[in-house]
């Protein structure tokens, strides 16, 4: 199939139009699939797009489509799997639509639109109900399809916020919701949640009666129910439509007293954080009170923790310093026993020297007497005169050995006085010499001296016999054109080499200019409170590479916004017995 030029009809759509105006009514809902592959051939929200659902609407395909929902699918071919393909095409059709005639459009169509979707869910819901549980294909099928028209109808009040109205009012609602299947209630209580979130001001434009209705089938499932999705869905539910309207707060707790009590049961459940909401809504009584008492415990939580956290710390501090008090006496204790021990050693081994140099002594005495014994008398006298200059020759030795060993280091530091300032004196007359010799030398626009006339002629005669001497070889016209042409081939390399220079110069050149340039950015980027898509597209870079590093530094730094208050206080505080803990709120 073909479509005509850029703001022409389509012809597809005429034809199309044409064939269902001519077929038989049975026939009608497959001719109408033929939209889908149409509506496909376009990008989603494009012009041509807009241009093709005009021409729908146009040629009344729109409103033979609304219609047909409500047709018994049980004798169409494809049975309720066409109904729900002619749901979702109904909704991408009436979404991003606005026909000239648009009164029409909004006060009756699209209501009327939204009434058979609905209509059509509870037929699905009846077949499905009625459909024998062994059939388990059948039943799985029937229940997507359910599924498939509820997701249709979010899909349609989510491009017209105003029809969240019309679902809630719609009297089929209420025939979706009462009911004891689980699978359908939950599929009917995530419709009601998705009107609360596109539409938060949606329970407020209801009459009480229906709002009650609502509310009483809603308390009942959580009052009998003991699924635990329903009883999730439910008490999510109840939560979304107090956040939205904090007067039914009041309204829920004078109209259900006895709620309270029935929530005991969910305890435990896995949905305990909204469960604790909602206990604590129905406590307080009103919005304002419960969330003061949140902020409450939220705030006592908070400083029961920081204390807890402070007097673990002071523990673990009054512990390592007893350990450190412990550790130190230990230290101590053995370095002064470890002393007394040597100061024990020391006196034993002195007391053990002392007694070796006495036994020394008396034997060398001994010695001493038993050679005068053996010796003759007249040479006793001259061996002991002999003994004693012997010992006076060693005390004397051994004192100018002390007074030498003394005097040494007074002589070695004269020694390097004396060393230090020969050298000073070395280096001051060098640089005396070198300063002399610079005065001495004549200025760069003074002559040299002794250059006189007679010397400058005697010179120039010397340079122009030494020419004569050692004449040039290019003599001829020719060779010194070769030498020219080998001095032009020697610049042009030297040029060509250059020019590599010269680019990666320029390249080096251009990478600090960007480098400057992405400085000067960054020094005066807006904050982000003042950020314009203008802004984006320059901080926004073509690179693979760069984007991908960009984007995880950014999911890091999110991973560290949703961490707990503890974790960001300091690096002092990230203990290893905290990285388990859940957070807190």
């Amino acid at each position: 199939m073909t479509a005509t030029g850029k703001g022409s009809k389509d012809r597809r759509v005429l034809t199309l139009a044409a064939e269902v105006a001519e077929t038989k009514d049975r026939n009608v809902p497959i001719l109408l699939l033929d939209l889908q592959e149409i509506v496909d051939s376009v990008p989603v929200g494009s012009k041509e797009a807009t241009r093709i659902k005009n021409e729908i609407w146009t040629y009344d395909l729109l409103q033979v489509l609304i219609l047909v929902l409500k047709q018994d699918f049980d004798r169409v071919r494809g049975g309720w799997g066409t109904a729900t393909k002619l749901a979702n095409l109904l909704s991408h059709c009436c979404t991003g639509l606005d026909p000239p005639d648009s009164q029409e459009f909004y006060q009756l169509s699209l209501p009327e639109a939204v009434e058979n979707q609905l209509m059509l869910s509870r037929k699905i819901q009846t077949k499905y109900l009625k459909t024998d549980e062994n059939m388990t294909n059948m039943r799985r099928d029937l229940l997507d399809h359910f599924r498939g028209v509820l997701e249709a109808v979010t899909y349609l009040f989510s491009g017209h916020v105003f029809l969240t109205t019309n679902v809630l009012k719609s009297q089929w609602l209420l025939q979706l919701l009462i009911t004891d299947d689980v699978d359908t209630a939950l599929s009917c209580m995530t419709l009601i949640l998705n009107c609360t979130r596109v539409n938060r001001d949606v329970f407020s434009t209801l009459s009480e009666r229906l709002v009650n209705s609502i509310l009483d089938e809603l308390v009942y499932k959580l009052s009998a129910s003991t699924n635990m999705d329903i009883g999730s869905a439910t008490t999510r539910i109840l939560l979304t439509i107090c956040d939205t309207n904090p007067p039914m707060v009041e309204q829920i707790c004078i109209r259900y007293r006895g709620l309270r009590p029935l929530l005991s049961k969910w305890t435990g459940k896995g949905f305990g954080k909204d469960l604790k909401q909602l206990i604590l809504l129905l406590e307080s009584g009103s919005a304002h009170r419960a969330k003061m008492e949140r902020l409450h415990r939220a705030a006592t939580t908070i400083q029961a923790m920081w204390r807890s956290f402070q007097t673990r710390n002071q523990l673990k501090k009054a512990d390592r310093a007893f350990a450190k008090l412990q550790r130190s006496f230990r230290i101590k204790r053995e370095r002064t026993q470890k002393e007394r021990e040597n100061e024990q050693l020391q006196s034993e081994l002195e007391h053990q020297l002392l007694l070796a140099r006495r036994k020394a002594i008396r034997e060398s005495r001994l010695k001493q007497l038993e050679l005068l014994s053996i010796m003759p008398a007249a040479k006793s006298q001259k061996y002991l005169e002999s003994v004693q200059e012997n010992a006076a020759l060693k005390i004397q030795t051994s004192w100018k050995g002390h007074r030498v060993r003394k005097q040494l280091t007074e002589r070695q530091a004269n020694m390097k006085r004396v060393r230090a300032a020969v050298a000073i004196q070395r280096k001051f007359r060098h640089w005396s010499a070198r300063r002399e010799r610079k005065k001495r030398e004549p200025l760069a626009f003074q002559r040299p001296p002794g250059l006189t006339d007679e010397r400058r002629v005697e010179i120039q005669q010397h340079i122009t016999r030494w020419r004569e001497d050692h004449p040039t070889k290019c003599k001829t016209r020719a060779q010194q054109e070769e030498i020219h042409n080998k001095a032009q081939e020697l610049i042009q390399r030297n040029q060509m080499l250059n020019r590599v220079t010269r680019k990666k110069h320029l390249e080096r050149e251009a990478l600090l200019a960007m480098i400057e340039t992405d400085c000067d950015l960054l020094l005066n980027a807006t904050s982000l409170k003042d950020v314009t898509e203008k802004d984006i597209d320059v901080f926004s870079s073509k690179s693979v590479p760069i984007a991908t590093k960009a984007r995880l530094n950014h999911q890091h730094e999110l991973r560290l916004l949703r961490q707990p208050w503890y974790r960001k206080l300091g690096d002092e505080f990230k203990e290893t017995e905290y990285e388990g803990e859940e957070e807190l709120f």
